[in-house]
């Protein structure tokens, strides 16, 4: 199966970019051709991946026009492509208005219109109908988390096919309780306010690792027991003993959740981490630990119990790192390659374009 994953526009080489790289060079290892196509804006932070098999552009359209530029970029590498696999709401719509020759399917990353009160009502009515009519065009639709899998359900059914995160050697066993420990973007939807809260109510000490737009109101509310550190790779902020806490209000996935489980740390999550069911699939310690945002009490119980029960810690290191095996990059491939053959095997495909490799040059 010949797969071109499609992003544009990104801001950030990011959870997307890394995403899509990730899951081409699965392929490759598996014998598979994937390719992706990826367009960042001229800020975008990070460093470019070089890889034959992914296609890096600079893109400065907005409105229209970025709808425009990514059907041209779709167009110019559909040869030799049996499927066009969209992962972000702009690449979703600009590949349902074309006359794709070729299968196309919407993977939900994330929730592809705004959230209550994160945009004005006009511009989030217009974002939910033209990803709406997008997701319905679409042959077939999927989803990261079976949450995710529920929001979207307004605008079509989706197939759960997970997400994936490179797992991180076990380095914890829950034998010793650290600090409580807190990764992400310092934004609105990934609740640091709620975190921050916690860190008071405990008085435990705490280590941020992010950066964002709530960067210096976080800094400022902070008790004395929080330490704001900028980001670190996966393997320095999850190699120390600690509790890693999600309080995301929203979160289609959770990168940071599975990576600090891999390593073995003891976690405590939102309910609203779509990761969450996949972690932790023990009732009791999903009752204990998967927990509301409203309820601060049941999170200053919960880390509580953690840090005087050594016993506890080990149960939920045990349980988590054993599932998040069953998150990797290479599991996340898997998924999605099991159901293109289950999709396509429903459905007569378009003939692919023929082959007729291009250099980066020729375009």
């Amino acid at each position: 199966m010949r797969v071109l994953l499609v992003a544009v526009p990104l801001t950030a080489r990011s959870g997307v970019y890394h995403s899509a790289i990730d899951l081409v060079r699965a392929a490759r290892r598996a014998g598979d051709s994937w390719r992706c196509v990826l367009g960042l804006r001229p800020t975008a932070s990070g460093v470019p991946v070089e890889d034959p098999d992914v296609t890096e552009y600079v893109v400065r359209e907005h409105g229209g026009r970025i709808l425009t530029r990514t059907r041209d970029l779709i167009g110019r590498h559909l040869d030799g492509v049996d499927v066009v696999i969209t992962l972000i709401p702009q690449s979703d719509i600009a590949a349902s208005s074309m006359s794709l020759p070729v299968a196309h399917v919407a993977w939900v990353r994330g929730l592809p219109w705004p959230g209550r009160s994160e945009q004005g009502r006009t511009k989030t009515a217009l974002q939910l109908l033209l990803e709406t009519r997008a997701l319905r065009r679409a042959d077939d639709v999927w989803a990261t988390s079976p949450l995710l899998a529920h929001q979207v359900a307004r605008a079509r059914a989706a197939h759960v096919v997970q997400a994936g995160v490179p797992l991180l050697e076990r380095s914890q066993d829950g034998a010793t309780a650290g600090p409580l420990v807190w990764a992400g973007r310092l934004s609105v939807e990934k609740g640091p306010d709620v975190l921050v809260e916690i860190a008071r109510r405990t008085a435990h000490p705490t280590v941020v690792f992010g950066a964002g737009p709530l960067a210096e109101r976080i800094a400022a509310e902070a008790p004395d027991a929080v330490s704001i550190e900028p980001w670190a790779s996966p393997a320095d902020v999850w190699r120390r003993p600690g509790i890693a806490l999600t309080t995301s209000h929203r979160d289609a996935f959770g990168r940071s959740p599975v990576e600090a489980a891999s390593a073995g740390m003891p976690i405590v999550v939102s309910e609203q981490t779509g990761v969450a069911p996949m972690l932790f699939t023990d009732p009791d310690l999903a009752a204990s630990f998967v927990l509301p945002l409203h309820d601060l009490d049941a999170w200053e119980r919960a880390i509580r119990s953690l840090v005087s029960d050594v016993d506890l810690r080990r149960a939920v290191s045990d349980h988590v790192h054993a599932n998040a095996q069953h998150l990797s990059i290479k599991a996340s491939f898997d998924a999605a390659r099991a159901r293109l053959r289950t999709f396509t095997s429903d459905q007569a495909l378009p003939d692919p374009l023929p082959n007729n490799p291009r250099t980066h040059a020729d375009l």
